[in-house]
């Protein structure tokens, strides 16, 4: 039966597929905080086998070490859930020096990020700042707004049906189509904290 992957791309499976370039979008993501002036930034990963994960952690290295900054880049594992979140916020805000910003995998991730936060009494994004991924509904609602990858899903939702439809009938269509992602910048991120 003819599959299309809608968003999670893995290219080792040799499936139809409708997607943004997730190392282009991690790399982006990393690239705003490190221009605001953040230097330890800790990055909320998803599970390590999944194909998502592994292109945005392998962006978000070598975009530190562009900067000399791979020895300071705590890698926290996550599943992409508030729960996840909040736990490796709990972890890695423990540390001395702490990182003065995450970038998170998913939104929901950074969700939980701001709730540590919350919890910690560490302000965001006067003391912390996060970086989502996804821009989902909620997160221009949250207390601040989050600054998060959007991708276009309805889109993707789109194009990936109307890919299935055309296997099905035998058009000629291109298999690999990669949409366009954004940089939502809002309330969740601000240069560091001077000291």
């Amino acid at each position: 039966a003819p599959v299309v992957n809608g968003c999670e791309f893995d290219p080792t499976l040799g499936i139809p597929s409708v997607h943004i370039d997730n190392a282009a979008a991690a790399r982006t993501a990393m690239e705003h905080l490190y221009a605001l002036g953040h230097e330890r930034i800790a990055v909320v990963g998803g599970p390590p086998d999944n194909p998502l994960h592994r292109q945005r952690l392998e962006a978000a290295t070598a975009a530190a070490r562009a900067h000399g900054r791979v020895d300071v880049l705590a890698m926290v594992p996550g599943d992409f859930s508030v729960e996840s979140g909040h736990a490796a916020a709990t972890r890695f805000l423990a540390q001395a020096p702490a990182p003065t910003a995450a970038f998170c995998f998913s939104d929901q991730m950074a969700l939980g990020v701001l709730a540590a936060c919350r919890d910690l009494g560490i302000r965001v994004p006067e003391e912390f700042s996060v970086v989502g991924f996804d821009d989902l509904a909620s997160s221009r609602y949250l207390s601040p707004p989050l600054t998060t990858i959007s991708q276009p899903m309805r889109e993707i939702g789109v194009r990936a049906a109307r890919l299935l439809l055309a296997i099905i009938e035998g058009v000629e269509v291109p298999h690999q189509q990669t949409l366009d992602f954004r940089l939502m910048l809002r309330g969740s991120t601000a240069a560091p904290a001077a000291g």
